[in-house]
């Protein structure tokens, strides 16, 4: 057995030794004390990432440092870029780069075929910290876009290629998503099927600060059941209520139900805030009919 388990180790540093020869490393074309490459945001980094104010913490997002040898330290510079809502730049104390130590990259790593794990990722961090107190007009939208660094031979993406630059990020207050939303259904309109009409109230209470409780509009038809309560974080919304099923019920039809990270929170193009459950994994349980669910403020 030990003898198996040597040459299976042998087998992984051959490979490691040798695989600079194949897949994306042949991109580098470089020798191992070389100081050129790019920098990147990670391949499997997610399309968008979701922060609440009153849930607090920090967002890091990982940065490929795709170089074989940095000989001094290595800004990697970026801009909040903002898409909707409130301007990033006057709430995050962000100073536009970060500081990698001389000597530290991604290059040893599953990216380059040169690894099994990364020995060193730079990290971008916003800290939630920074707008704690801020009132905002509803979700802030915005792109961390990496803009370069301090070599001129390490840029922010190659020309050329399409890696990942820009990452999108949505920060969200609760309280700011208190109040009266329309209601749509794009994948299949229950309230068109049986003629009824629905809006919604969202109320905040600071005492939670994380939940909101959901209930119908005065004079339309019933959408949201008896104590139905939305919970806020990790980046996406749960929900109960006192029908205690797999899901919530809506429209006094069906449980409706959806994946925690299946919430997008953005706007209309005029300003007012929306909210969307299920877009990918929206369902309604008990018929297995696909279901989603759009919110917009009013």
């Amino acid at each position: 057995m030990k003898n198996i388990l040597k040459l299976l180790s042998l087998s992984l540093l051959v490979g490691i030794a040798f695989s600079c020869d194949s897949d994306s490393s042949d991109d580098l074309k470089y020798a191992a004390e070389t100081e050129s490459g790019w920098v990147q945001f990670m391949d499997d980094s997610p399309s968008s990432i979701t922060g609440f104010i009153e849930e607090g913490g920090i967002i890091d997002m990982d940065v490929n440092i795709v170089v074989p040898n940095t000989s001094s330290d290595l800004s990697i510079n970026y801009d909040l870029v903002s898409v909707s809502g409130d301007d990033p730049n006057s709430l995050f104390s962000n100073s536009g780069s970060v500081i990698v130590p001389a000597g530290q990259t991604s290059y040893m790593g599953p990216g380059n075929n040169t690894g099994i794990s990364y020995t060193y990722l730079g990290v971008i961090s916003l800290d939630l910290a920074d707008l704690s107190g801020a009132t905002l007009s509803g979700p802030m939208v915005f792109d961390v876009v990496l803009t370069g660094t301090s070599s001129s031979e390490i840029t922010a993406g190659l020309a050329g290629e399409t890696f990942k630059v820009s990452q999108r990020i949505v920060i969200v207050s609760a309280a700011s998503l208190a109040g009266t939303y329309s209601v749509s259904e794009p994948s299949i309109s229950i309230g068109a099927i049986f003629g009824e009409s629905y809006q919604v109230e969202l109320a905040y209470d600071a005492a939670n600060p994380l939940a909101l409780s959901a209930t119908n509009s005065v004079g339309f038809d019933t959408y949201f059941f008896t104590d139905t309560t939305m919970t806020l974080g990790n980046g996406g919304i749960t929900a109960s209520d006192a029908a205690a099923g797999p899901g919530i019920v809506v429209a006094l039809l069906d449980y409706f139900a959806w994946d925690v990270d299946d919430v997008i929170f953005g706007d209309d193009g005029s300003g007012n805030t929306t909210i969307s459950f299920g877009a990918n994994t929206g369902q309604l349980v008990l018929n297995g009919i696909a279901y989603s669910l759009v919110l917009t403020k009013m």
